[in-house]
C-alpha cells in the first residue's frame, strides 16, 4: 500500500521558538472522553443482550448508540489536528466582551479588523484569528481541507473552513476563530483547533441516474442491512483509514 505523507515544518528551529511549539497530531489522538465513554446499546449498556430492535430498518436504527456508527468516528478521526499551543485563559469584561490571555511568548491569537462573514448565532461577533506556526506540504495533486474539528460542537469556539492547495502553497493560515457566548475559563493546551483533511484534486461530475436496475440494486443493498443484528456497515463495508 502506497503511503502518502503530509509534512509539517516549524516556522523556526531556534530553541526559543521551537521549544514552545506543539506539533500537529493525527486526529485519532484527540478523540474526546465523551465519545470514549459512550456505551453501545440502550444508552447505558455495552451488552448486546440489552439491544431492543424496534425499527423497520432493523438494528441500524434501533437501540444502538453513536459508538457503533463508523462514519461518525471516521469523520472525527480523519486527517490531522492543529492543536492549541498554550492554555488560553478566557475572561469576560464588565460588558461581557471576551478577553484572551496566554503565557508563552507566541502570538497564538490575533484580532481581525472587521467581520465580513456569517457568524454562528451562539458566538461573540468578535473576529479573533488563529496564528498558525507550521508550514505544511502534501504530495502533488493533494490539498488540505482546514475546518472546525468534525463532530465537536462541544468545543467552546467555532473555526471557519478553507481549502489550501498546499502542494504549491503551504504557508501558515489565519483562520477566523469565534468564541461561544457565555464561556469563561481555560481552553487547555492540546485542544484540537483545526482539523486538516487531505483531499485529492481531480475532476468530478454530478450524475442523476433514474434507471430502474440501478435503483433495484440499491434497494437490495439496503434490505441486506437486516442480515446483521448490529453494525452491518462495519462488518460488510467499512474500510480502515490510515493517517
Amino acid at each position: 500500500m502506497k503511503t502518502n505523507k503530509v509534512i509539517f515544518v516549524p516556522i523556526s528551529a531556534q530553541p526559543e521558538i521551537f521549544d514552545n511549539l506543539v506539533p500537529p497530531v493525527a486526529s485519532s489522538k484527540t478523540v474526546p472522553n465523551w465519545y470514549k465513554d459512550l456505551c453501545s446499546f440502550g444508552g447505558d449498556s455495552k451488552n448486546l443482550k440489552d439491544l431492543k430492535p424496534s425499527n423497520d430498518r432493523s438494528s441500524d436504527g434501533s437501540n444502538v448508540s453513536t459508538k457503533l456508527c463508523m462514519p461518525f468516528l471516521d469523520a472525527m478521526t480523519c486527517g490531522y489536528m492543529y492543536v492549541l499551543e498554550d492554555d488560553l485563559n478566557i475572561q469576560l469584561d464588565n460588558d461581557g466582551i471576551p478577553e484572551i490571555f496566554w503565557e508563552k511568548n507566541l502570538m497564538i491569537m490575533d484580532k481581525r479588523i472587521n467581520v465580513d462573514i456569517a457568524i454562528p448565532q451562539d458566538c461573540h461577533p468578535i473576529p479573533f484569528g488563529i496564528k498558525m506556526h507550521w508550514y505544511y506540504q502534501t504530495p502533488p495533486g493533494y490539498s488540505l481541507l482546514f475546518t472546525h474539528p468534525l463532530n465537536r460542537p462541544d468545543l467552546p469556539f467555532y473555526v471557519s473552513s478553507g481549502i489550501i492547495d498546499c502542494d504549491i502553497w503551504g504557508l501558515p493560515v489565519f483562520l477566523p476563530f469565534f468564541l461561544k457566548k457565555g464561556f469563561e475559563g481555560i481552553i487547555k493546551q492540546g485542544t484540537p483547533l483545526i482539523q486538516m483533511i487531505p483531499i485529492k484534486r481531480e475532476p468530478w461530475e454530478l450524475v442523476i441516474d433514474k434507471d430502474e436496475k440501478t435503483i433495484d440494486k440499491h434497494v437490495v443493498r439496503e434490505e441486506k442491512r437486516r442480515s446483521h443484528i448490529t453494525a452491518h456497515y462495519k462488518k460488510t463495508t467499512w474500510q480502515k483509514k490510515y493517517y
